[in-house]
This record gives C-alpha cells, structure tokens and sequence, in this order.
C-alpha cells in the first residue's frame, strides 16, 4: 500500500475548487438515497468554488476552515465557528458552544484518519479561543457519521428538523460539553 502525507492547514482562497470538489464528491456518495437525487445531480463545482471563494476571504475569527492536503490537491476539510442561534437554541446550549459547520472527507481517502485530524485541528482553534463545548448535526440516516461522532464521544441529542436542499430532513445534533475532552481524545489518537 502506498504511503500518503497528509498536511493540515488553514484553507486559503486558491483552495476554492478543491473545498467545492470534495463537497460535491461528497456529498454524492454518502447522502444517495437520503437528499433528492435531483438536488445531489444538479450540485455544480464552479458555483460551489465561487462560494468557497468568497467564505474563505471574509473569514473571520472565531470561524476556522482547515483543508487536508494530498499531493498538492485539498481531500477534506472541516469548516467551524460560533454555534449558531437556531442550533443552539434547539439544543438549549450555552454562549460558548462552538459548532462544527461542515466536516467531508474525499470518499477516495475516508478511514485514513484525516476527518479526525481535522476535526481536531478546528476544535483546537475553538478551544484556544474560549469555547468550551461544540456540537455538529448530521443527517439522522447519516450511519457512518454517526458512528464516527460516536466513536469520538459525542452525545447524540434528539432529532432537529431541518431543510437541506429544500427537502425536510431530521438531523441528529452530536454534543462534547467539554471541548477539551474532544480535543484530547484526537491528540491521544493521533499521537
């Protein structure tokens, strides 16, 4: 089996047809059969890029967006930051939950621990900048998500109903009321 190096970084504006790309490959492997597929077909990379684009250039603290990085070319990353209002109120969680945003892998490099490097270097960055808990929502049918967010410790919450992609789908919220429990089980995995 070959050898792959992984680098984990902050994204930057040039990496906005990669972020795109993966959302997109994404996205078409894992979510079949749970979004319409009309809405996974119609996905479109260069409108995708040009909104990455424009994410990446008005990024600002506390939001974190780290890229993976394989031979040049971005294979996951993980988009962080401030939980937001209707998530947070849905799950009745304090000011200082962060919330993970966005966390895709290439489907090509997923089981090589690159989703939990990243996760961990976003949760990192949130935990420097005071938050104490995080949480991300997944899609409920979302199997081998779920079982990764278990895996890491998270608390499944009860299902929030959501709309993506103007289709109503229930999402399961995964919770680490100590943040620093989170980063320290990665850093130990890791090390």
């Amino acid at each position: 089996m070959k050898q792959i190096t992984v680098s984990i970084r902050s994204a930057e504006t040039s990496d906005a047809v990669g972020l795109a790309r993966v959302q997109i490959e994404t996205w078409r492997d894992a979510y079949v059969g749970m979004l319409p597929d009309e809405a996974l077909i119609d996905l479109d990379e260069m409108r995708a890029a040009v909104r990455w684009t424009r994410l990446v250039a008005h990024l600002e603290e506390p939001d974190r967006l780290s890229v993976a990085v394989v031979d040049g070319d971005v294979v996951g990353f993980c988009h962080g930051g401030s939980g937001r209002r209707a998530v947070s109120a849905a799950l009745g969680a304090a000011d200082r939950m962060a919330e993970i945003y966005a966390l895709y892998v290439d489907p090509s490099f997923q089981s090589l621990g690159i989703g939990r490097a990243l996760l961990g270097h976003v949760a990192q960055g949130l935990e420097s900048d005071g938050f104490t808990a995080l949480t991300i929502l997944t899609l409920e049918s979302n199997r081998h998500g779920r079982r990764f967010y278990e895996t890491l410790g998270g608390a499944a919450g009860e299902a929030v109903p959501s709309v993506i992609t103007g289709a109503p789908i229930d999402q399961t919220p995964y919770v680490w009321s100590d943040l620093s429990v989170l980063v320290r089980r990665i850093e130990t995995a890791q090390g």
